[in-house]
């Protein structure tokens, strides 16, 4: 007891000498206490609505009967099942309902606003949905319930279906359209597009349980037939039978499918329970909208008092089970635990996690810079203090409770500030901290694990340098050798150390699985490792070669500057490495992210735009229509033939790096694309040649692959590739591979324009011979065409002309999967523009990676905490030298601007070390993504030295503030004060 209140009168009597630093340092972890509370109290949000969020999702009813995983997302309900549970004397109420997706616009008034073209807009509008693209826009849910299945926010609920059409809406797509009762929302399918009046808004959950993903969304690899091309040892493997004069064709072994006829895939909702974000009408209305009468997929039930949903689900289990599709009920307990593992919590678990790992790093350097400098000036009075008793561990005694002090103070103030943040920031901008946020256990447990790490972390060099000062040292305090040769080798090895982790990524030769986990594990943490070794070779490199140019801008003599981060290197490495930890990963993020832009974005290669006349297609005059619109460029047209179908691996195993078994083929004029001298495709050519790959696909039975799917795959010049075709499953059509080409940018241009036409996913773009895949795969009408533009041309003009065409077949009839016939009151001409599409993408692009750079500026500014302890410790080491220059003719501006020098050398400095680790990190993540199954292709590099100079700029400023008040401090100073001062620190 004793021992403790020693070293609690030597920390607390420490502290009150230095109030500012200690001040200081408290708010460092105050703010990085707060980045936490900002971060996890959405999560805390989230688990302490669990039980109200379950019950919101059933709202008035007791349970749900849905099909279960894997049968698909447009499985449906068995019809008498459904007529049973209706009659069940113990189901007071059995709402069956059927969901499809829609594309959903508020219908403009001449009043409303202009508003800025956003990424979706670009890219959907008011086109129909598709395959490819995510279900953003809320879900058509088709009801009979004469009453409403949750609370009504404003307006009624639908009436009878003799009445008026009209359309009740979710609260947040209210919320997130601007809609109110008495707009109207127009509703688009691929089917049709109606304007429909909103009478009501209704309440529901903001987050659906994870009730399972379904099956339906990309299919298997369950291929059969003989393999690839026959025989093959391995996928990717060179296929050693000979061609044969059938390559193209239909596989000999499998008879001809009679009457086959292509289907196309309506796109469906991955989600399995009712949809939160919803647009509710009555069936015949869904009927109109979607073009075929709507089936149960879901049945909403409530029970009456006399049974519970236990006595229901054991009467009805087995006859659940043997139904075709199988069904399941979903109550109350399963809601909820889906809700716990829904998408959102998980990704808030992550953020949560982030945001602690960043707040620990953020404290430990606070907190080091503050321990690190109270041990350099100290070591005089260490040194008495182990002269008269203390032992060691005494001595780290002291250095740990005061980190352990300041991370306390930092950590209790941090929970308040919080607070009052979330309750000040949640009344006055409601969505500034997200909906309901909180400051829950799990705030208050990720921060205060922030903060212990932090002062853990930050308490173990310095203990250790306290630890080392001998009881002599009192008697004079050396001055500290000249150590320039040790920080280069250091540097040196810590350049070595940093190369590993290139190296592991781009030239070792192991397993996918083994350079995962050796990156992650060992690789990247050398790296962080190698920047603090590299860190004093920076400082002393930035000293020595923009020492004398900031001195030279500030009109200092450089002699000033030449020592003066090295003379004090722990202090300026703590202050470099603390502002490096937030830049570093906004530079790795920015680097990273916009490399990784550049094999998504469509290049020159693709032509003005593609139209998928949707879903009917065109007959030979619609055909020939086409060829005379105005404003296509003449004999800029190309008809194509597009089918997604699934590979056919035969016996062996798909390739491991291939996430998505089958391809969007486009049959096209290989001679047109390709063969002439201006070709219509300017495709670059990896392996094969342009000619030969010309003549091969005009004989037929020949395709070209993209550069990434030989990389996934392995398969080259003169393999085959088997598919199967999707409306005849026992077929098996084969191609010969021509030539491999690069096609950037085709992953985002397949995913809006419909040519998915059957999965949310693909592996690859396939082209072959337009004849070989229209009667490979039995397709009809001609759906797809690519064309180039006049200069002059007026896209809305060109795209109204091609609809009035595609409108001649309105009212015909088409086949989906799942489906029989399909009514089309309304085809589509639906125009994918790839200039819109670029700029599509660059709009989302900046936004999600400017969104992943948020919480390292945030950290980045938390930091410049650091460089104002490290600047007041300077000044105040330098007080004595201040005085004497001040005595002998300096003026208070050359002070002033000889502090001000000081930080911008240190942000200098983190930038440069930042550069360094940001370039690697973000090249390392570029060539890891080939190995995490989303991307394949050969990796790229740019450096965004636009957004790069923005973080620079913004380090520097911050140091430049953190640096103002202590450089007016001492320009305002008298020579008397500041000698007087120095000596008494002296």
């Amino acid at each position: 007891m004793n021992q403790f209140s020693l070293i609690f009168k030597i920390v607390t009597s420490q502290m009150r000498l230095h109030p500012g630093r200690v001040m200081v340092t408290i708010l460092g972890v105050v703010a990085s206490t707060c980045a936490v509370v900002w971060v996890v109290s959405g999560y805390d949000a989230l688990v302490s609505q669990f039980d109200q969020n379950a019950h919101k999702y059933l709202g008035r009813y007791d349970a749900l009967i849905v099909t279960k995983s894997g049968s698909g997302n447009a499985a449906t309900l068995d019809p008498r099942m459904v007529e049973l549970i209706q009659q069940d004397a113990g189901v007071m109420e059995a709402n069956p309902i059927s969901q499809s997706r829609i594309t959903l616009s508020r219908v403009k008034s001449a009043s409303d606003p202009d508003q800025d073209e956003t990424s979706i807009g670009l890219l959907v509008g008011d086109r129909p949905p598709v395959n490819g693209a995510p279900p953003l826009d809320p879900t058509l849910i088709s009801t009979p319930a004469i009453d409403p299945p949750y609370e009504m926010v404003d307006g009624q609920w639908l009436a009878s279906e003799g009445d008026r059409p009209s359309a009740v809406i979710s609260v947040d797509a209210a919320r997130k359209m601007d809609l109110q009762v008495g707009d109207r929302v127009l509703v688009t399918s691929l089917a049709n597009q109606i304007s429909i009046p909103v009478v009501g808004v209704i309440q529901q959950a903001r987050e659906a349980p994870s009730l399972g993903q379904l099956g339906g969304g990309r299919g298997t690899s369950t291929g059969t037939g003989g393999g690839i091309g026959g025989q093959r040892g391995k996928p990717g493997g060179r296929n050693t039978s000979s061609s044969g004069a059938g390559a193209g064709r239909a596989d000999a072994s499998a008879p001809p499918t009679q009457h086959a006829s292509a289907r196309l895939g309506l796109p469906g909702s991955s989600l399995q329970g009712v949809a939160t974000t919803a647009v509710y009408v009555r069936p015949p209305l869904a009927e109109t909208i979607n073009g075929y009468p709507s089936a149960p997929q879901i049945v909403q039930v409530s029970m009456r008092d006399s049974i519970t949903v236990d006595q229901f689900r054991e009467r009805w289990e087995d006859q659940f089970a043997a139904s075709s599709p199988p069904m399941q009920l979903i109550d109350f307990a399963a809601v909820r635990d889906g809700l716990e593992s829904s998408r959102s919590v998980s990704s808030q678990q992550s953020q949560a996690w982030a945001a602690t790992g960043m707040a620990s790093l953020a404290a430990v350097f606070i907190i080091f810079s503050t321990l690190s400098m109270g041990v350099s000036e100290r070591t005089r009075e260490f040194a008495m203090l182990r002269a008269v008793a203390l032992t060691r561990g005494q001595v780290a005694g002291i250095i740990a409770f005061e980190s352990t002090l300041l991370a306390l103070a930092g950590w209790i103030g941090g929970l308040a500030t919080g607070w009052m943040l979330l309750f000040v920031g949640g009344r006055l901008s409601p969505g500034l901290f997200g909906d309901a946020a909180v400051l829950g256990w799990g705030s208050a447990a990720c921060s205060g694990l922030a903060v212990l790490v932090g002062a853990l972390g930050a308490a173990v060099l310095p203990a250790w340098r306290a630890m080392r000062i001998q009881p002599l040292d009192a008697m004079s305090v050396p001055n500290p050798p000249s150590r320039s040769k040790a920080w280069w080798l250091l540097g040196c090895i810590g350049v070595v150390v940093m190369l590993a982790a290139p190296i592991s990524v781009f030239a070792l030769a192991i397993p996918d699985q083994w350079r995962i986990w050796c990156y992650t594990f060992v690789t990247y943490p050398m790296l962080l490792l190698g920047m603090v070794m590299v860190a004093p070779t920076v400082v002393v490199l930035c000293e020595r070669t923009m020492g004398p140019v900031v001195t030279r801008m500030l009109r200092l003599d450089p002699r000033m500057m030449q020592t003066q981060l090295s003379a004090s290197m722990w202090r300026t490495i703590g202050a470099t490495l603390a502002l490096s930890v937030g830049l570093g990963l906004y530079a790795s993020t920015q680097t990273w992210g916009y490399s990784m832009l550049q094999p998504f974005t469509p290049g020159k290669w693709l032509p003005d735009m593609l139209v998928a006349f949707h879903p009917i297609g065109l007959d030979q005059d619609g055909d020939r229509l086409v060829h005379q619109v105005d404003g296509v460029r003449s004999g800029q047209v190309m008809p194509l033939s597009v089918e997604q179908a699934k590979f056919d691996w035969g016996d062996v195993d798909p390739p491991k790096r291939l996430t998505s078994d089958n391809a969007v083929l486009f049959g096209l004029d290989p001679e047109q694309a390709f063969g002439s001298d201006d070709p219509f495709l300017t495709l670059d050519f990896v392996a094969g040649d342009r000619q030969a790959a010309t003549d091969q696909l005009s004989a037929g039975g020949a395709c070209l692959i993209s550069e990434d799917f030989q990389i996934r795959t392995g398969l080259g010049v003169g393999d085959d590739l088997r598919f199967t075709p999707p409306s005849a499953q026992q077929e098996h059509v084969s191609y010969r591979i021509a030539g491999v080409v690069s096609l950037p940018g085709w992953h985002w241009f397949t995913k809006f324009s419909g040519v998915r036409r059957h999965f949310v996913r693909t592996a690859t773009m396939v082209f072959a011979k337009r004849d070989d895949v229209h009667r490979d795969f039995h397709l009809n009408r001609t759906e797809f065409y690519w064309m180039n533009l006049d200069d002059d041309a007026n896209l809305a003009s060109v795209e109204s002309r091609l609809q009035r065409i595609a409108d001649r077949d309105a009212g015909s009839t088409f086949t989906a999967d799942s489906l029989e016939q399909v009514k089309a009151y309304r085809p589509f001409a639906r125009v994918t523009a790839t200039e819109r599409v670029r700029t599509a993408i660059r709009l989302r692009a900046d936004g999600m990676i400017w969104g992943m750079s948020y919480l390292p500026l945030v950290t980045l500014a938390i930091m410049s905490l650091a460089v104002a302890n490290t600047i007041i410790a300077s000044v105040r080491s330098r007080t004595w030298e201040f005085g004497v220059m001040r005595a002998i003719g300096v003026s208070r501006s050359q002070l002033v601007r000889l502090v001000i020098a000081e930080t911008i050398l240190i942000a200098l400095a983190a930038c440069m070390l930042s550069l360094t680790f940001g370039l690697i990190a973000g090249w390392c993540g570029v060539g890891m993504a080939r190995y995490g199954g989303w991307f394949a292709g050969p990796p790229s590099f740019l450096v965004p030295w636009g957004q790069l100079a923005i973080g620079f700029l913004i380090t520097i400023g911050l140091c430049l503030i953190a640096g103002l008040w202590p450089a007016i401090k001492t320009g305002r100073a008298e020579p008397l004060g500041l000698l007087q001062a120095g000596r008494g620190a002296m």
